[in-house]
């Protein structure tokens, strides 16, 4: 397979997300993938042919999930969620993992896999954080560090076990869904990777990535690391 194709639901079509899109795509590329963007359709059909057409599945960053989807009310410091995007992701990444496609989770996407799988989130970490994790202003930079468990895969991939991240986020995953194990944590003991056992790939972290592979160069491994798994 030449170039995999990718499925990479739609972030949005203001001119902020489609530069935000543009980040996670650009990265597919550079790592000799192609992407396809899938709107916001949770039809049976629409998620059937999502499966048929792409070998692999990036689930990207974004808005606050919908906390009754987890079985919770909106706490103060939640921010509003897209409906639509929730229920048509929540339904592709299910069938994903059903199906067992290799699954790259950044940011809120690693959220919503912890939600599928079972999990919980922390509404809003503000007044528990030692750094700054909502940090849109520095996203290309490492700006906290993360410990990384030994001999995992993303210990692996980025040839340590430390790391020094950025962070856009100010929710974080509580109770750790079914079958994840946390491979990386913050300072605070925030989980910034999981990872899910038995399965031919799946990676998920909370940092972005996306941003950082002009000066921290090795974060391209992890789309790298997605596409291998496709081929």
């Amino acid at each position: 397979m030449l170039y995999p194709l990718i499925g990479v639901p739609v972030i949005g079509k203001d001119p902020l997300r489609c530069y935000m899109q543009y980040k996670y795509t650009r990265c597919l590329t550079q790592a000799g993938g192609a992407s396809q963007l899938l709107s916001w359709n949770a039809s049976p059909a629409a998620i059937e042919a999502a499966l048929k057409q792409c070998v692999g599945f990036l689930f990207p960053g974004g808005p606050d999930i919908h906390p009754e989807v987890y079985g919770q009310l909106s706490q103060p410091g939640c921010g509003p969620p897209e409906r639509r995007r929730d229920h048509f992701e929540l339904a592709l990444i299910q069938a994903v993992l059903a199906a067992q496609k290799p699954l790259l989770c950044i940011g809120r996407g690693m959220q919503l896999l912890n939600i599928a799988l079972g999990g919980t989130l922390i509404q809003d970490i503000k007044f528990q954080q030692e750094y700054k994790h909502a940090d849109f202003l520095h996203r290309a930079y490492a700006t906290h560090p993360v410990d990384l468990k030994p001999y995992s895969l993303i210990s692996r991939l980025l040839r340590s076990d430390t790391a020094t991240v950025n962070s856009l986020h100010h929710q974080i995953p509580d109770t750790i869904g079914d079958r994840l194990q946390i491979t990386a944590d913050s300072p605070e003991g925030f989980p910034e990777a999981l990872e899910l056992k038995d399965y031919p790939f799946c990676l998920a972290v909370q940092w972005h990535p996306e941003y950082m592979t002009r000066h921290t160069p090795i974060q391209q491994r992890l789309f790298q690391a997605l596409i291998d798994a496709c081929k």
